[in-house]
């Protein structure tokens, strides 16, 4: 079975290309209704989707979908349309000068300043020029999402085929970044979601999340700071609103707190410290528990992001053998991680530039 590892992860969304008021909550919250959380959600739970216009036929010729130069074989699911693909391979993330683009490199720069070594150097990798190609496996199953769960619907997303798709949140290519051996990164790109475009919706947007993995020892040396003695996980716990079965509450409060000044400190960074945040309990399938950051925008709360310490489940299937150096770390053979991830949406800041926010 390979090494057994046991994480508490966090996850926190900084670039969602859509802001959100509190009075049409959309965002993630598609994906709730299962996962089991201790923020309940109703079994097969979803919100009404309004569909993009986007042309009758599929773009399919000879049997195939052509994407970024590679072709792939189209079947019965496949709805993916010209004007889709037009799009694809854009990147207006990494155009210069773009807004997407500055505000991407502000959050990153903010992490490049504030998290780095003893010599100086960053902590965070990024990671923003990943194919929105992926597996239906990379975009649902590797986060928990289940088989018949409304977010995999065909009228939802676009699909290459059965098992190939765009990707509907950056949040896909989390396992194999941890798997490759990183603890620390941000990730950036466009997504694609069935949308009918309107003020507020379009089916193109992008994203921006960051994933940083705790070993033992830092959350110990954390909790020393704090004249504490912590132990991160308890055998026979009960899962509560406040925490997951296998994480003591003193280990999640702890995370918590550095989740949430994580992500204020991104915040205070792009807005300036005369802002009105408040936080909210919320719930999304593939973190426990979960919150969601608002801000108050021209006499409106505003959502910005949400976050959470991630389902420990999912972090023990990404720690592959890319991952056997935190043994040593850890002085163990118990790896024991501990796991910040941040999905933000980059359009949810978009109004810093006086710019009618649009997905």
């Amino acid at each position: 079975m390979g090494i057994r590892t046991r994480t508490l992860p966090l996850l926190l969304p900084f670039l969602d290309s859509s802001p959100r008021h509190v009075t049409h909550r959309r965002s993630l919250k598609l994906l709730a209704g299962g996962g089991g959380g201790g923020g309940v959600a109703p079994q097969g739970h979803a919100l009404a989707r309004r569909h993009f216009s986007d042309g009758a036929q599929p773009a399919v010729g000879g049997g195939s979908v052509e994407v970024l130069g590679r072709a792939y074989p189209s079947d019965d699911f496949t709805n993916i349309t010209p004007k889709i693909l037009a799009r694809v391979g854009r990147n207006l993330h990494n155009q210069s000068h773009h807004p997407l683009w500055l505000i991407k490199e502000r959050i990153k720069d903010h992490f490049y300043s504030t998290y780095v070594s003893r010599r100086g150097n960053p902590l965070f990798s990024v990671h923003d020029n990943l194919s929105p190609v992926v597996t239906t496996e990379q975009n649902f199953d590797s986060l928990l999402i289940r088989p018949d769960h409304p977010s995999r619907k065909r009228g939802d997303n676009y699909y290459l085929n059965r098992t190939t798709m765009l990707r509907a949140h950056t949040s896909a290519h989390q396992r194999e970044l941890v798997r490759s051996g990183l603890d620390r990164f941000l990730l950036a790109g466009d997504v694609y979601r069935r949308d009918e475009i309107d003020a507020s919706h379009y089916p193109v947007f992008h994203q921006m999340e960051g994933v940083r993995l705790f070993s033992n020892h830092e959350v110990s040396v954390f909790a020393v700071e704090n004249g504490e003695d912590l132990s991160l996980f308890e055998a026979g716990g009960r899962r509560t609103p406040q925490k997951q079965q296998c994480h003591t509450l003193e280990a999640v409060k702890l995370v918590e707190h550095n989740l949430k000044s994580t992500l204020a400190g991104v915040v205070t960074h792009l807005f300036g410290t005369d802002l009105e945040v408040r936080w909210v309990d919320c719930y999304f399938p593939f973190t426990h528990p979960s919150f969601e950051m608002e801000v108050r925008f021209r006499g409106d709360w505003m959502e910005v992001l949400g976050c959470g310490v991630k389902e420990q489940e999912l972090v023990n299937s990404g720690q592959a053998q890319a991952h056997t150096h935190c043994i040593i770390l850890c002085g163990g053979a118990d790896s024991q991680l501990i796991g910040v991830i941040c999905p933000p949406g980059v359009h949810s800041f978009i109004s810093a530039y006086g710019v009618s926010p649009r997905r």
